[in-house]
């Protein structure tokens, strides 16, 4: 009969080392053991089972939450362009606008004094953002 038997098993990964050592005797009752064993195995791939459900369900929650939220924000996205697209048309009427006052006031000023419209930097730069 033997005293004993050692049994050890190794995992490394990441730069850590896990070691497991047993010593091994023999059974009194080989069968009773073998139970034992089994009844573990069984209970221990119950709980994964369970686990790998679980984790699959909160996988397909994530998942549809990343749908939605890219979605979400392709459509903010869209609004943002559109909003710009806007707001950049009424502040370019705007300023339009205000060019025609100021240019009508310059006239408008110029008849008055009896003096020739002026055609200094500023009217350039109007005209030219009008275009």
């Amino acid at each position: 009969m033997q005293t004993g038997l050692l049994l050890s098993w190794t995992f490394e990964k990441g730069g850590i080392k896990l070691e497991w050592r047993w010593k091994l005797h023999p059974s009194s009752s080989s069968k009773e053991t073998t139970t034992e064993i089994l009844d573990f195995l069984m209970d221990a791939n119950i709980r994964l089972s369970e686990e790998v459900v679980w984790r699959t369900q909160e996988f397909e929650k994530l998942k549809e939450e990343t749908e939605k939220c890219l979605a979400q924000s392709e459509r903010l996205c869209l609004k943002r362009s559109e909003l710009e697209t806007e707001t950049y048309g009424k502040f370019v009427q705007v300023l339009s606008s205000k060019k025609d006052k100021l240019r009508e006031l310059r006239e408008r000023l110029s008849k008055e004094e009896g003096v020739p419209q002026s055609t200094n930097d500023e009217d350039a730069l109007t005209e030219e953002g009008s275009e």
